[in-house]
């Protein structure tokens, strides 16, 4: 069957390799230069942008949890290097205060005040202790349609750290926290927290390679979408250019609120399942300014932490320790929300190449209303010849993007034309 990829991300990347690997003519539909959606490996498939840099740097998904299972059977198809890395976070308070990670404490201190971190930071595990027996005997249908506030209500530093590790997952600002769906938020904190994890050796962006040297369909890049319309028999796919393709089935591997964006035709039920979901545009920067840790006497951060400004929250991933270059005398971070610290005067850090990236990146805004339908979405995936693929129909994070290609791959091949005997054998 001719099939259309609608986004070179994760999700259209995997489900492309798949299909193509089942004998299926594939053709992905990338509106971007570079491939990869939110993998953004510097020297990889992107370029530092604001001063020069060698090192290969994440600015966009950094690790995976070994719970990962569709991602780490992929990784082994496809003969990837993947190496162990500590995960561990700490929190900074505008006033000064802080919780330090086990990791950040063994690396930065010892003797009496390594003692005193240590309890600082069992206080925070020993409040969260009620939260996680509350829900981890709930059953999952009490999640549905539920906000994350309504498991996390009082401003307290046990809520505060969870509110932030979800706001780390996924990138959502931190004052829409609230907001964001308990029924994804809270088996991501059970499943995840407590597991392994791992990086890719040599840049995420590898696998991407991994899977470009294997497949053999086309793959269209700047490949902007005007239209996509179905009909019982035929996709047809017309570009900004006007140029028409036609294909029998269609995937749609793009953030949900591009759907009806691009649908031409959209059903009643489509327009239900999609028409909450609206954009997030975050920016993250990848930088080496480790002044904000000063305060705090920190000259090892933790894998990810977490700081408080005037404003908001933000999070520092240390790029040195997730990336595997822990030997380099120099710093680098990944941050997000963190501008006021790092860029207090910016043209002084840009003239100093502390600034070495910065990323525009479209995502999902995860609230409780746009994912009320996301098991429908999955439920019907195939109707219409459309399929559905991405992070947002499983747990948000890679595995799930992962998960969802797997599935689209499963259910395109169980509809897949069966040759006749005499055909089979000619």
């Amino acid at each position: 069957m001719r099939i259309a990829i609608i986004g070179g991300g994760a999700s259209g990347m995997v489900t492309a390799y798949l299909l193509d690997k089942e004998g299926h003519q594939v053709t992905v539909f990338e509106r971007q230069p570079i491939l990869g959606g939110h993998i953004r490996t510097l020297n990889k498939n992107v370029k530092p942008n604001q001063a020069d840099c060698d090192q290969v740097l994440e600015s966009g998904v950094l690790e995976f949890p070994t719970a990962f299972y569709s991602f780490m059977a992929l990784m082994k198809e496809l003969d990837v290097e993947l190496e162990p890395v500590n995960v561990g976070s700490a929190m900074f308070l505008k006033d000064g205060s802080h919780f330090l990670s086990g990791v950040a404490i063994d690396k930065n201190f010892s003797g009496f005040h390594a003692l005193i971190e240590h309890l600082r930071l069992d206080t925070i595990y020993a409040r969260s202790a009620g939260v996680w027996l509350k829900v981890r005997f709930a059953n999952v249908q009490d999640f549905y349609n539920q906000p994350l506030s309504t498991y996390l209500k009082r401003p307290c530093s046990r809520n505060t750290w969870l509110k932030l590790l979800v706001m780390y997952s996924y990138s959502i600002p931190f004052e829409l926290i609230d907001d964001f769906p308990a029924e994804l938020a809270i088996p991501m904190l059970l499943d995840y927290i407590s597991v392994n994890w791992v990086r890719v050796k040599g840049g995420v962006y590898t696998y991407i390679e991994k899977i470009l040297a294997r497949f053999k369909g086309d793959i269209l890049l700047n490949a902007e979408i005007a239209r996509i319309s179905r009909s019982l028999d035929v996709v047809k796919v017309v570009r900004t250019t006007g140029e028409m393709r036609e294909f029998d089935k269609v995937v749609f591997a793009t953030s949900p609120d591009q759907v009806m964006a691009l649908l031409a035709d959209p059903t009643e039920a489509e327009t239900k399942r999609f028409s909450a979901w609206k954009a997030n545009h975050i920016t993250s920067i990848v930088h080496r300014d480790s002044s904000m840790y000063a305060p705090h006497d920190i000259k090892t951060p933790s894998e990810f932490d977490f700081f408080q400004t005037k404003t908001s929250w933000g999070y520092n991933g240390y790029l040195n320790q997730l990336c595997g270059i822990s030997s380099s005398p120099q710093h680098h971070f990944l941050s997000f929300q963190l501008e006021e610290l790092i860029a207090g005067d910016s043209e002084a850090l840009l003239q100093a190449d502390r600034i070495i990236h910065t990323q525009e990146h479209h995502t999902p805004l995860y609230t409780t209303e746009s994912f009320r339908y996301r098991n429908e979405v999955v439920a019907t995936n195939g109707e219409n010849n459309t399929y559905h693929a991405g992070a947002y129909l499983g747990d948000g994070l890679h595995g799930g993007a992962i998960d969802s290609a797997y599935r689209v791959a499963q259910l395109i091949s169980l509809n897949k034309p069966q040759l006749s005997p005499q055909l089979a054998r000619a």
